[in-house]
Parts: C-alpha cells; sequence; structure tokens
C-alpha cells in the first residue's frame, strides 16, 4: 500500500471519531442509539484489503475511539481489531458477493463488535454493561450499521484504492534482466 491510501484512512479515521463524537452522539440517534462508526468502517476496510490489515487498521480505529470512551483504555481497539480480522477472513469466504453483502456485513459486524466490546469491558471490570439494556443497543446499533453500511463501504473501497500506476514492483519482478 503506498502512502496515499494510508493518508485517506487516516483522514477517515479523524472524520468517524468527529462524526460519532459530535454529529451521531448528540443528533442523529435511532431510538436512543449511536452507530458504531469506526466498528463499519474497520468492517469495510478489512473487506477490501483482507484480515491483516483489517485488524491493523481496527486497532487503531478503536483506539482514536477509546479516547473519547469512559471504558478502560484499548476494550475499542482490542474489538475492533479481532472484528476486523473476522471480516477479513469472511469477505475471502465469500465467493459472489450480492447486494445484500454489504449490509448483512455491517449488521454482522456490528452484532459480533457488540458483543465483544461488552465482554472485553466486563472482562476489564465494567460488570455493569452485562444487562438488557446492552442487549437492546447492540441490536438496534447492528441494525443502524446495517443502513450505514450502504454509504461506509464505498468511502472505504475509495479510499482503500491504489493511485493509477500504483505499485509497480511487479514489472521488475516479471522482467527478463539481460
Amino acid at each position: 500500500m503506498t502512502w496515499q491510501p494510508r493518508l485517506r484512512l487516516a483522514l477517515l479515521i479523524v472524520a468517524v471519531v468527529v462524526l460519532q463524537t459530535t454529529v451521531f452522539s448528540s443528533g442523529l440517534r435511532v431510538f436512543g442509539v449511536t452507530p458504531d462508526l469506526g466498528l463499519l468502517l474497520t468492517i469495510a476496510v478489512a473487506c477490501a484489503l483482507g484480515s491483516e490489515r483489517g485488524a491493523a487498521f481496527g486497532f487503531v480505529a478503536g483506539l482514536a475511539v477509546d479516547l473519547f470512551l469512559s471504558t478502560p483504555l484499548g476494550v475499542s481497539a482490542l474489538t475492533f481489531a479481532l472484528v476486523g480480522y473476522g471480516a477479513g477472513i469472511a469477505q475471502s469466504g465469500v465467493l459472489r458477493p450480492s447486494r445484500w453483502a454489504t449490509p448483512m456485513m455491517g449488521a454482522l459486524g456490528g452484532l459480533a463488535g457488540g458483543v465483544l466490546f461488552v465482554g472485553i469491558a466486563a472482562v476489564a471490570g465494567w460488570e455493569a454493561l452485562l444487562s438488557l439494556a446492552s442487549v437492546r443497543v447492540i441490536v438496534i446499533a447492528s441494525l443502524y450499521d446495517a443502513l450505514l453500511a450502504i454509504a461506509v463501504f464505498p468511502i472505504a473501497r475509495w479510499a482503500t484504492r491504489t493511485p493509477q500506476g500504483g505499485d509497480r514492483t511487479w514489472l521488475r519482478s516479471s522482467t527478463v534482466q539481460p
């Protein structure tokens, strides 16, 4: 990956954190629940770049989100990394993506991320999250993530594409040296 996609992904992390902490947390709630934009972006990047890069991106995005939460530092980072890895593996197993694949990945990733976040936070000492209210929040957020996936996945594909004439290392290896 060249520096341009990395820069675009870094700017997307900043944009997602700003949107999550301002617009969605104050006004765009559905039944009092906000979507998890950082997790959704992680899923989209993992689907575009694979499991290892998805996990690395998820860790960085989760760490950026963790800076604005009151939960222990690293819970979102670990959650996003695990979901990014899983989404990359799941995407590699899909032979023919359908038009429903994007919202399904958003919903399933949101469910997995919510369950992992609650479980990891509980292990870290936040047992208060182990409640039926958390189940309600996870389900609504995953449905919200499924709807937003339709917009987030194309943005992630744009951010992860290499520029025209991108990495040409394959040219060097395929030419015959005299």
